[in-house]
């Protein structure tokens, strides 16, 4: 039919009808720090977002009934989205998305994602293909590291530790080659036994900042090395969560370069018998640097050089064998 045969009112409503469709909205996600002790320290674009959205997935629903109470802001619908229901959760998080929700995610304090619940959440909303943002603000590592007189330029944040076994031992091992300061979280009631591990791993003169209760009424920061640390806390018992930011390889070396011959043959030791451990295993070579080069404290030559030297030695035990 001839467009100048159609009424205008069917040319208007389909008009109308276009236009509604093109303006249908996306769901977003929003993820926003919350204050790690301070109020005060939300900024007003995270206050503004929290107002505004439709959903509020947080860790605890309790402790972020308080938060938006406290602040004055108006009661939302809280679903719990924390560690142990993240893939479930997230599931409903996608739904309020394809509806056009907007979703904020927040955790009991601090940077959702960053040793918090998050990382799934992120994952599976990305793959759906929502979009997506995070607000910058309080963050409890960087905040000690700022004030802590360590080397800043470079850091590897490692978090909390594994709580026992040989995943914990082989941490361990890695901080204490890492070659930059080392950021890592611990409670109140793990912290003795962590600076103990530490002390074992050959890290007992290292520098540390011990950080608690930051931004609070009793924010406490201690600047001693590991083995200070150790028996202040077996004097005073440890409350609150806790920091620690701990002086990396490179500068405790620069401090004692007597010891960098030593260090380094200790190093290759310790290498080389992770290394021989994974070939018993039947992992590559090409697999096992990929998992260890980075974190060995060598430089990528004398990793290979290292390598092939256990892979020949472990090709001579293998021919005496059979």
């Amino acid at each position: 039919m001839p467009r100048s045969s159609i009424p205008r009112v069917l040319i208007r409503r389909k008009k109308t009808l276009t236009n509604k469709a093109e303006k249908k909205t996306t769901g977003k996600l929003f993820l926003i720090p919350t204050p790690i002790g301070n109020d005060e320290d939300l900024s007003p674009r995270a206050r503004r977002l929290l107002a505004e959205a439709d959903l509020i997935a947080c860790e605890d629903t309790r402790v972020s009934a308080l938060l938006l109470a406290r602040l004055g802001l108006p009661r939302k619908k809280l679903i719990s989205l924390q560690a142990h229901n993240e893939h479930e959760r997230s599931a409903t998080v996608l739904q309020a998305l394809e509806r056009g929700e907007r979703v904020a995610y927040i955790t009991d304090a601090g940077m959702p994602a960053i040793s918090d619940p998050g990382e799934i959440l992120v994952r599976e909303v990305l793959e759906a293909g929502f979009p997506l943002t995070a607000l910058p603000g309080p963050n409890a590592a960087l905040t000690a590291l700022s004030v802590s007189g360590l080397a800043t330029r470079r850091f590897i944040f490692e978090g909390f530790l594994p709580a026992s076994g040989a995943e914990r031992k082989a941490r361990l091992q890695a901080v204490a080659r890492m070659p930059s300061t080392i950021l890592l979280h611990e409670a109140p009631h793990r912290l003795e036994r962590t600076l103990e591990d530490l002390s074992d791993a050959g890290l007992a003169d290292r520098r540390l900042c011990l950080a608690r209760e930051l931004t609070k009424t009793y924010e406490t920061t201690l600047r001693l090395t590991v083995a200070e640390a150790l028996a202040h806390v077996r004097e005073e018992r440890p409350r609150g969560e806790y920091v620690l930011i701990l002086e990396g390889r490179e500068a405790w070396l620069e401090r004692h370069p007597e010891l960098v011959g030593q260090e380094l043959e200790k190093t290759r030791a310790a290498v080389a018998e992770q290394i021989t451990a994974l070939l018993a295993t039947g992992e590559s070579g090409k697999t096992i640097r990929r998992r260890l080069q980075a974190e060995s404290g060598l430089s990528r030559n004398d990793f290979y050089a290292l390598l092939l030297d256990c892979e020949e030695k472990a090709g001579k035990m293998q021919k005496s064998e059979s």
